[in-house]
């Protein structure tokens, strides 16, 4: 059986050319990864208190302080898995105007901006996975983590393209 056809010209709902956006979540991976880097953490802490009370030599305030410093370390991990498993926030939000992108904290990333300041998108592939360059008209650019969306890269990148090519007025040929 075929997919459905629609109508050339009426875009479905968040396919390149439509207007309404489209969001793409952060994978669930990444807080399920958090969580266990925080078991990691508060493994630390058992094994310092189980360490500090057999052995009186190290039963110190450095050794308490450090407990306390990897436990305070398990609870930011926990709560920041939390967040991101629990949050409906997009990681990357695609409208007709412009784009909101949440994967990169680099400072030299650009955030936001409208379609019309994009100058091109290109897809490079790293030793961390593939990432999308949205470079701006100014030289500046955004930086998109792939990995990090829990999205096909195949439709990211059609997302991506497509919603530039409509903001400059490009039409695909066969239509």
């Amino acid at each position: 059986m075929s997919a459905p056809q629609t109508p050339s010209g009426s875009p479905t709902p968040g396919s390149p050319g439509s207007n309404s956006p489209v969001s793409f979540r952060l994978r669930p991976a990444l807080g399920a990864r958090m969580l266990g880097m925080a078991c990691v953490w508060l493994a630390l802490v058992v094994v310092l208190e189980a360490l500090r009370r057999g052995v009186p030599a190290i039963d110190g305030t450095v050794v308490v302080a450090l407990e306390w410093i990897f436990f305070a370390v398990f609870l930011i991990v926990v709560a920041l898995a939390a967040w991101s498993l629990l949050s409906r926030r997009s990681g990357l939000v695609l409208s007709e105007e412009g784009f909101v992108n949440r994967t990169n904290w680099r400072r030299d990333s650009v955030r936001s901006a409208r379609w019309s300041e994009v100058a091109d998108v290109g897809r490079s592939d790293s030793a961390t996975g593939p990432v999308f360059v949205v470079a701006l008209a100014d030289g500046r650019r955004s930086l998109i983590a792939a990995r990090l969306l829990d999205a096909p890269v195949g439709s990211l990148e059609e997302q991506l393209q497509g919603r530039l090519n409509t903001a400059h007025g490009y039409r695909p040929l066969n239509g």
